[in-house]
């Protein structure tokens, strides 16, 4: 697959404050790249360094083969969505997106007529912006980044103030367009959940560095199912080390905040029951778990919380 963004030791910097510290970001052609991490860690600030919409302090950064500060001309072939959509409160739907069509040199057709349709939003398009609730902004905003068939979309947080169907609606629909487009997507958001279910590759950020970027296919081969213990008090932890250790044999383990122990060798869970009750430990909870994105990301990021 062909590199169409790539960026090397991307740093910015607001004053004192690092916003991202030596960043490295590849998306390929055809992905649909989720981007996670916690508030503050610098996705927003790489998607609008990717927009176009600040400067990088240091580093490399080019879309589509071009340098992102040598040229504008890349952002003809893109669709944003960063952070809150920006519109003219005092001009209808329509008249925005008439405008912001006309920025880029074409027009509204019937093939952006279909998406107010898709997510719902026809039926306010002669109704003025600033009667909008947060949700009609949103999807407004939505079909303004995809109205130009974007060969890259970057959304960032892009179902704040969606309702379930309309979480749906933006799902199914990315999905549509990476297929039948061809539009590459990154997609930022902090529902986990959402991403793993439309997303082929994720990257995690944390404190303006890449931290890890994995594959769902990678993902699903690191994450079989474990058996997570939680100890009723944390004197027992120990304890119930000792027995994985020198009674079950067992070394593939991870002692995690919270009194929470994971075993990852394959045993069979009332066997480790069976020999903490002969000891006298007892738990709060024993489970067979599957590893999801976000428990993945959580220890990642340094353990459940």
């Amino acid at each position: 697959m062909e590199k169409i963004i790539e960026c090397k030791d991307l740093k910015k910097n607001y004053g004192r404050n690092i916003a991202l510290d030596g960043l490295d970001f590849n998306v390929y052609e055809d992905d649909i790249y989720g981007l996670v991490g916690e508030n503050g860690a610098g996705k927003s600030t790489l998607l609008k360094i990717l927009a176009g919409h600040i400067l990088k302090s240091e580093g490399s950064c080019s879309v589509l083969g071009t340098n992102i500060e040598s040229s504008f001309e890349y952002r003809r072939d893109c669709g944003f969505l960063i952070e809150n959509p920006s519109f003219y409160s005092y001009l209808t739907g329509m008249e925005n997106l008439k405008y912001q069509a006309s920025l880029r040199k074409f027009k509204v057709d019937d093939e952006i007529i279909e998406l107010t349709k898709i997510f719902k939003i026809d039926g306010a398009l002669n109704k003025k912006v600033k009667g909008y609730s947060t949700g009609m902004r949103q999807r407004l905003g939505i079909v303004a980044a995809m109205m130009n068939r974007p060969k890259i979309l970057i959304l960032d947080e892009p179902i704040n103030g969606l309702d379930p169907s309309g979480i749906i609606d933006l799902r199914n629909f990315l999905l549509k367009i990476n297929k039948e487009w061809g539009t590459t997507i990154i997609i930022s958001s902090h529902i986990l959940n959402e991403l793993s279910q439309i997303a082929n590759r994720v990257g995690i950020i944390k404190k303006g560095k890449m931290i890890e970027e994995i594959t769902l296919d990678d993902l699903k081969e690191k994450n079989e199912k474990f058996i997570r213990i939680i100890a009723a008090d944390s004197k027992d932890v120990s304890k119930i080390v000792n027995v994985l250790e020198e009674n079950l044999k067992i070394n593939d383990y991870k002692v995690l905040p919270n009194n929470i122990i994971e075993v990852y060798d394959i045993v069979d869970i009332f066997i480790i029951q069976k020999s903490l009750a002969e000891k006298d430990i007892y738990l709060r909870s024993a489970s067979i778990v599957e590893n999801t994105l976000e428990e993945y990301y959580m220890n990642l990021m340094g353990g459940l919380k």
